[in-house]
């Protein structure tokens, strides 16, 4: 993919200067949530994950954090209205006199008319920020959701895997019992029994190994479900983000790749605003002040007031500068990360092509195994084929099997990470 419209302000591709609609944000509770049943499908079981990640609701809650700098933002822009009091005692004359008790009150109202868009900066980098943490909210969903899914699958696989090596080792014990006769009547060489033996020995491995996997899925899937057991059925990809996923996809509107345009014109408003530290301030103020010696009249102002920093020893000179090398630093990861998500979503459909291939042609192998069993079952009865090839073919069948069963568990792994990639979970 061209990186060519990165060039360009990030406001053009992102958008006309973001719009946020600061709207309520409510982040779900465990009393909420709804426990998906055994018969569930995969999605229910994700969204219960999402639910009841600590990580989803600490952002949510950060989402509600960033709402009220939006407020307190917005606040600049309103009339200020200040007022102060002052109790104590007072001379008219200090060389002659006698010293009288009184109190005055004064009142001030400011409106800000003009600050080089330091306020107006401020409001929309308040907005920004908003933006920002859903955008990181909907990317930690993407990746529970795909870690969730991946620990269903990885949970079922090896659910699926045991219960077939156990199947297929009741199914040749009696060829084995068959073959220890055999060897042992002379009818085989012992070789050929040695040989199947070491086969038998990497079922049994296999076995041992389908047990740990397990046990290990176990563990990753209770650290996203808890107690929730294992779906009954065996996953499916949803079929409704299937077309989502395949053909030209483009990172353009991925949620890292929006977390980080979102940072670029973050950067570049807070050079604006560090740039309005150069202009002067304009604001119009109205007050009024009562003096603390009765007899004097209440007195007040109105005016504009105009006010500008002639030196600060060069803080503002430096705060420009650090923003815009941060900005300068922002667009170009940026563009990094446009480029790494493209190469990413590359490999994972070339990954998920690949894989399908290798399921389509193993496939097309099981049916000529099956056939080449039932041929050499037949030739048992009439003596041209003895139990050992029988036996090799069955090994053969269930070593193809398995390795169907794992690669559409891959493939489908790798699908849930590519649709978590184009933020397909948090649409």
């Amino acid at each position: 993919m061209g990186c060519s419209q990165f060039n360009a302000p990030v406001e053009e591709y992102y958008g006309e200067q973001v719009s946020v609609i600061v709207s309520e944000i409510k982040v779900p509770s465990l009393e909420q949530v709804e426990l998906p049943g055994p018969g569930a499908d995969i999605f229910e079981y994700l969204t219960y994950a999402v639910a009841i990640s600590p990580e989803i609701s600490a952002l949510r809650q950060a989402e509600l954090g960033a709402t009220s700098g939006v407020s307190l933002a917005v606040s600049k822009t309103r009339p200020q209205l200040s007022a102060s009091s002052s109790v104590g005692g007072y001379q008219d004359d200090i060389s002659v006199g006698d010293t009288q008790t009184g109190a005055s009150i004064n009142v001030t109202a400011s409106q800000l008319l003009f600050d080089g868009g330091l306020v107006n900066g401020g409001i929309t980098i308040a907005k920004l920020q908003v933006e920002l943490a859903r955008v990181v909210t909907e990317g930690a969903i993407n990746r529970v959701s795909a870690e969730a899914a991946g620990a269903i699958i990885a949970a079922s696989l090896a659910v699926r895997e045991l219960e077939a090596i156990g199947k297929f080792q009741e199914e040749i014990k009696p060829h084995a019992s068959q073959l220890e006769r055999m060897a042992g009547s002379g009818l085989i060489d012992r070789s050929i029994l040695d040989e199947i033996t070491s086969q038998l020995l990497e079922v049994d491995i296999s076995e041992e190994e389908a047990s740990s996997n397990l046990r290990l899925a176990q563990v990753e899937y209770s650290k996203l479900f808890g107690d929730l057991p294992l779906p009954n059925k065996v996953p499916q990809f949803p079929l409704l983000i299937t077309a989502e996923i395949k053909g030209n996809v483009v990172p353009d509107d991925t949620p890292a790749v929006r977390e980080s345009a979102l940072r670029t014109l973050l950067a570049e408003h807070q050079v604006e605003v560090a740039r309005s530290a150069f202009s002067p301030k304009v604001n119009a103020q109205l007050g009024s002040s009562s003096p603390m010696n009765p007899d004097e009249s209440i007195n007040a102002q109105a005016g504009i007031l105009i006010s500008y920093q002639l030196s600060d020893g060069g803080a503002r000179a430096a705060k420009l500068s650090v923003a815009e090398n941060n900005l300068e630093q922002a667009r170009r990861t940026l563009q990094s990360i446009a480029e790494n998500a493209a190469g990413a979503l590359r490999r994972l459909q070339e990954r998920a092509s690949s894989i399908t291939k290798i399921i389509e042609l193993a496939e097309q192998k099981l049916p000529i195994l099956v056939d080449q069993l039932r041929v050499a079952e037949t030739q048992i009865q009439t003596g041209q084929a003895d139990i050992s090839k029988v036996f090799g073919i069955k090994l053969q069948t269930n070593q193809l099997e398995s390795r169907i069963r794992r690669g559409k568990a891959d493939l489908m792994r790798t699908k849930f990470e590519l649709a978590a990639a184009l933020g397909l979970f948090s649409n």
